[in-house]
């Protein structure tokens, strides 16, 4: 430690002589400093400012260390990079050691997909619809992708407008209708929700169920209604009405002996049952 020597008037001198007065190690200095070294760990949600902009990477001051945000990391929902500037704080999630030049590995994209899944979660808890963007399907129902974080919507949770009506329940055509809704926009509610497992199930029904349940509980046995022919199938017809979905078995077709239900009516057309 250094010691400037003053006049008793306890005003500094220009000229005077500094001194060696002690020499204590670090490990003393930082016990009885206020100092402090902060270690970050994989997967940390952490904060720093902005300390320098490229094209290919986002520098951050951690405070005891630097880090940096480069590549894919970069990219996320809330589209940072175009309007961050120096000097903002950021939050980031730590995920790699430092490189050759001593900055932790950072990413903005996870970081983002932190807030995401917290508020999936506060969505399921309030039991809220939100709208989604179908990306994929496949014969077990359709995917969806937002901040990296794929969720499913199961064949089963379809409402009747959107459910494969296949005659024998083939595969392939099950998921040429399924893909027909690659791109459009889905109403739905979350039904599940595991952070650690990364799992997100969707139901598009659930997001329906309080309007067909009003439905339903106007209809009495005998009523006239109108609707709109949704699906065929070997066993008879499904009708749709106001978002619910009625069968109309083969039996009740017409009053004869109906074989073959394509013959009585089609995808579509208005009947009434």
């Amino acid at each position: 430690l250094l010691c400037l020597m003053s006049d008793q008037n306890n005003t500094r001198s220009s000229k005077a002589p500094v001194f060696i007065t002690d020499i204590v190690s670090m490990d003393e200095l930082l016990k009885h400093g206020d100092a402090q070294i902060t270690t970050f760990n994989k997967g940390d949600v952490v904060e720093g400012s902005v300390v320098n902009i490229s094209k290919h990477a986002l520098v951050v001051d951690l405070g005891t260390v630097s880090g940096v945000v480069s590549g894919s990391e970069m990219m996320d929902s809330a589209g940072t990079m175009k309007t961050v500037q120096v000097g903002d704080t950021v939050k980031v999630v730590v995920i790699g050691d430092e490189n050759a030049e001593g900055q932790l590995q950072l990413s903005l994209r996870r970081a983002s997909q932190e807030n995401t899944w917290n508020r999936f979660i506060k969505d399921y808890q309030d039991g809220k619809i939100i709208e989604v963007v179908v990306m994929e399907a496949n014969k077990g129902g359709l995917l969806m992708e937002i901040d990296g974080i794929r969720g499913f919507i199961p064949v089963s949770q379809l409402t009747p407008e959107h459910y494969p009506r296949v005659s024998g329940a083939d595969p392939e055509k099950i998921l040429g209708k399924l893909q027909a809704l690659v791109g459009q926009k889905l109403n739905v509610k979350i039904i599940n929700v595991n952070v650690p497992e990364r799992r997100l199930i969707l139901s598009e029904k659930a997001a329906y169920a309080s309007q067909r349940n009003k439905v339903i509980q106007k209809l009495k046995v005998g009523q006239t209604i109108d609707g709109t022919v949704s699906g065929i199938v070997h066993f008879g017809i499904f009708v749709n009405f106001e978002g619910v979905e009625g069968l109309v078995h083969i039996s009740e077709i017409a009053w004869g002996h109906v074989a073959d239900p394509t013959q009585h009516a089609k995808v579509g057309e208005k009947v009434k049952v």
